[in-house]
């Protein structure tokens, strides 16, 4: 009798192990991954027939990666990505239009409609639902409370300042409190094209139209914008070695090499998991033309694997993070971040949340629409490492502000062109 009970449960061990789904995701970087393990042990404790691996790549070289990935014919069941690389991998992925008018009894069209129009713009066109939103984000600059206080520094508007500092104001502000403290440098800023974009967008100028066309070119301080941006880190007062290695900005930060960080909403989970919450602040961004906060956001798709079991069983997974009443609001509150449907309350049980939150809602409100839909195209998407890699040229005195505005106008054409 012990004989076979103990056949028995080695018998169901094996069979559970045979008959259950195993999922791989792929995330663009450790910070999300580690909140999206903790739903999915949510998820598997309820559906113990579904197991669900979470991997993470560095997000400096994510596309890089995702598009051997794609490339290769071999794709992950699940993807976490950005709003910068979505456009370029819709092709890869499942429609979940049909799936969602299933599960959640919305048409797509009413599905899109109930999230952020920064949000719904990188969702598809008509009854196509490309991925489902995980949160939106918004730009903004964080801050060294501890290194600004003794540097006799207000910031706005949690710092005893209400307006934003105008850009000349704010490069003086970034030699003092690096001076003041003695530390290497003043700001971090990560290797991303879309933190330059952000730069960019305060002088109200754009790299494209919302059809993709180049237009930067048309813009007379577009050079000089440049410059400014390359000129931060020849002065010293931006580690080198962010574009140049992908050295870590919230490390630099966090660690005290640097006082500010320009970075955005996405902060407030970094700094909780940091534990450095009451050592920071969010803050405006300077004002040179215009000041506001760029947006932006991570989603969820379904590859196209050719698999049916597991395309079912991560459309599941998709259905159930999609509903606000079953996963989506798990995440959220885990992952400290902006909900991406309209009138979605959170009660994130920190109230210093709440206070960052409309710091960032002030920065989201005040964006014009085409800081958004003109990076929701997929010549952006695929121009973005592209420019990067020419600053970091620039950075390093190998290439002009000029010959970057000619080489990123030549690359969207040939692009568009492709597309």
């Amino acid at each position: 009798m012990k004989r076979l009970l103990t056949f028995t449960l080695v018998f169901l061990m094996i069979a559970g192990s045979i008959f259950s789904v195993k999922l791989t995701m792929y995330s663009s970087d450790e910070s999300k991954a580690r909140v999206l393990r903790q739903v999915v042990e949510l998820y598997e404790k309820d559906h113990p027939d579904v197991s669900i691996e979470v991997v993470a790549f560095p997000y400096a070289n994510y596309m890089q990666k995702m598009s051997l990935v794609f490339l290769g014919g071999n794709p992950p069941d699940l993807l976490e990505t950005t709003a910068t690389y979505l456009p370029q991998m819709t092709q890869f992925m499942k429609n979940l239009g049909p799936d969602i008018q299933k599960s959640l009894g919305l048409t797509p069209q009413q599905y899109k409609d109930s999230t952020y129009d920064v949000v719904k713009v990188y969702l598809g066109e008509g009854d196509v639902v490309h991925a489902i939103p995980l949160h939106f984000t918004t730009y903004s600059v964080w801050i060294n409370k501890a290194m600004f206080d003794k540097a006799g520094i207000k910031y706005p508007p949690l710092g005893g300042r209400e307006e934003p500092w105008t850009w000349e104001e704010f490069k003086d502000i970034l030699r003092k409190v690096k001076e003041v403290n003695k530390i290497p440098y003043a700001m971090s800023i990560e290797y991303s094209a879309d933190k330059f974009f952000s730069y960019l967008a305060l002088w109200n100028i754009t790299v494209l139209d919302e059809e993709g066309n180049f237009v930067m070119d048309q813009y007379e301080n577009a050079e000089k914008a440049i410059e400014e941006f390359v000129n931060l880190f020849k002065e010293g007062l931006v580690p080198l070695a962010e574009w140049l290695s992908g050295e870590s900005h919230t490390n630099n930060f966090f660690g005290g090499i640097t006082a500010v960080d320009w970075a955005g909403s996405w902060m407030s989970r970094e700094s909780f998991n940091a534990g450095k919450q009451n050592e920071v602040s969010p803050a405006y961004v300077p004002v040179i033309e215009d000041w506001f906060g760029i947006s932006g956001g991570g989603f969820l798709a379904v590859p196209k694997t050719g698999n049916a079991e597991k395309e079912k069983a991560a459309t599941e997974f998709a259905m159930w993070l999609a509903n606000k009443d079953t996963g989506y609001t798990e995440y959220i509150k885990r992952s400290r971040d902006l909900s991406a449907y309209k009138d979605h309350t959170i009660d994130y049980g920190e109230p210093l949340l709440e206070t960052w939150a409309e710091v960032h809602q002030v920065l989201a409100e005040r964006a014009p629409a085409w800081s958004t839909t003109v990076r929701a195209t997929a010549v952006w998407s695929r121009i973005t490492d592209t420019i990067r890699k020419d600053i970091a040229l620039g950075i390093t005195g190998q290439m002009t502000p000029k010959q970057m505005i000619q080489h990123w106008k030549s690359e969207a054409e040939r692009v568009k062109e492709e597309l």
